[in-house]
């Protein structure tokens, strides 16, 4: 291995495990109730993320995927401030937009047929939650809806990406997995929070969510490589 391919797996290997620290103390700041240690480590896994995107080759996906781990891990922080729900679902929201965009670039039909699973769990979804919505405030409903369409789209164009002509295969799956990883973890939170909190709900949200981002971040470093 040459020297330069010795400092990239140093780098990945530093990374991971800087990420895997952070993501450990955060979980840990929550269950402790030590609330600044919760709130500075959450946004590290994903900046960790966009770094290892950044230095990833070019491809027509990097530059709106890097922008929306970004913006992830502003949600990341905003979200975990005492009052802060609203600006962190807005910076999330804005995320998903950047990850559409990132996956259209990638396949732009519109194959309406994938759309139908994706559609239906949207419509599951907000049944599932119109209780407890009703009992929330207008601009909490209208975000969480707004929200709920935003991560619906996501997932439909990363649904679009298996069997992309010219795309390496492994890039529509890491895609679709991190994107149904992502909804999974959103998906909990919802009913955490809307219909039947749970305390066990914090670590398979944060870990959905992770692996989720963590997903999508490989797509866009391996969307560079041609088949």
């Amino acid at each position: 291995m040459s020297a330069t391919g010795e400092r990239a797996q140093l780098f990945r290997g530093v990374g991971w495990a800087l990420g895997a620290a952070a993501a450990a103390a955060h979980l840990v700041g929550e269950a402790r109730g030590l609330s600044g240690l919760a709130l500075y480590a959450k946004p590290v896994p994903v900046l960790l993320l966009a770094v290892a995107l950044a230095r990833a080759p070019w491809s027509r996906a990097r530059a709106p995927l890097l922008a929306g781990l970004l913006a992830s891990a502003a949600g990341d922080f905003l979200i975990q401030r005492p009052g802060g729900f609203l600006h962190g679902l807005a910076a999330f929201l804005v995320a998903h937009l950047f990850y559409v965009a990132g996956f259209w670039r990638l396949r732009r039909e519109p194959l309406w047929l994938r759309a139908l699973p994706v559609a239906a769990f949207g419509a599951a979804m907000a049944a599932l939650l119109l209780s407890g919505l009703a009992a929330a405030g207008p601009a909490i409903r209208v975000a969480v809806l707004a929200y709920m369409v935003a991560i619906c789209v996501m997932l439909w164009r990363a649904a679009a990406l298996p069997g992309a002509p010219g795309l390496d295969p492994a890039v529509g799956r890491l895609a679709l997995g991190g994107a149904i990883l992502f909804a999974a973890s959103d998906s909990l939170i919802a009913v955490h929070r809307f219909v039947a909190p749970q305390a066990w709900a914090d670590v398979p949200i944060m870990l959905l969510y992770w692996a989720g981002q963590c997903g999508i971040a490989l797509a866009g470093i391996r969307a560079a490589r041609k088949v």
